[in-house]
């Protein structure tokens, strides 16, 4: 057990805003034992035990808050921190049993609001927890079920991401059909407002088990959906970044 678990304050929590946390974390009793104290704390949390269920979660639900651990079976929470980071769409908890300075810069530097280590209070996280939300609710962060889209360029606007239809519309009309993962990534490019989607990331949301940067399976599901688009007549503005990922370089809308 690695929270600290100390008796929630006599707060009245039932006058705030329902807060909505998704808790990443692969040790199945920590995970579960900080999902109970946040809970007690009026805290509604998601528990999920990967970068591929975080990313699935996102897919489901709107989030306040992400407690992220850094180190998962199939990608870093570095990685997931920058990508939440760069659609600004939550806040960003770092919780992790690495303590070095050079881990909490690059937990700043990738997009976290604050750097927890384990052992965590639990009372000190639930505070954490509140008080980001409240600055972020404060600040006008986007409210749940609101679309996304990804920087204007000139010539490449008007994709649409459709939920009900699992497909991708070109500015033009033409219909991509996308798998299950394929959407994810779409849409997970669309969270990231133009930034770069990490290869690891990208493995992840494939399904890859400790992806290799250099993967060729990975490549090869990326060439399959450009070939799905250019079967539909069109041309994805993905743009590979060397050694880093993709970014998707037009506007994309999801309903």
């Amino acid at each position: 057990m690695q929270i600290v678990a100390t008796s929630p304050q006599a707060t009245n929590v039932t006058t705030r805003p329902l807060v909505r946390v998704v808790l990443v974390e692969d040790d199945h009793d920590l995970r579960q034992s900080v999902a109970d104290y946040l809970r007690l704390r009026a805290f509604d949390v998601t528990e999920v035990d990967s970068a591929l269920g975080f990313y699935k979660a996102l897919n489901e639900s709107e989030f306040d808050i992400a407690i992220l651990d850094v180190n998962l079976p199939d990608a870093s929470g570095f990685d997931l921190a920058r990508g939440v980071a760069s659609g600004k769409r939550m806040g960003v908890i770092m919780l992790t049993a690495r303590t070095g300075r050079d881990d909490r810069i690059k937990g700043y530097e990738e997009g976290a609001d604050l750097y927890l280590t384990k052992p965590v209070d639990g009372e000190e996280l639930a505070l954490a927890v509140g008080n980001l939300a409240r600055r972020i609710h404060q600040a006008g962060a986007r409210p749940a079920n609101t679309t996304v889209s990804t920087s204007t360029v000139a010539g490449q606007c008007g994709w649409r991401l459709e939920r009900e239809r699992q497909r991708l519309t070109s500015p033009q009309g033409l219909s991509i059909p996308l798998s299950g993962r394929e959407f994810m990534l779409m849409e997970q490019l669309a969270r990231s407002d133009g930034a770069t989607l990490s290869r690891a990331a990208i493995g992840a949301l494939f399904g890859h088990v400790n992806p290799d940067p250099e993967s060729r399976r990975l490549d090869a599901a990326l060439r399959r959906l450009r070939l799905k688009a250019k079967d539909a007549g069109t041309d994805l503005p993905l743009q590979s970044v060397h050694a880093a990922g993709i970014r998707f370089t037009g506007a994309l809308e999801v309903v």
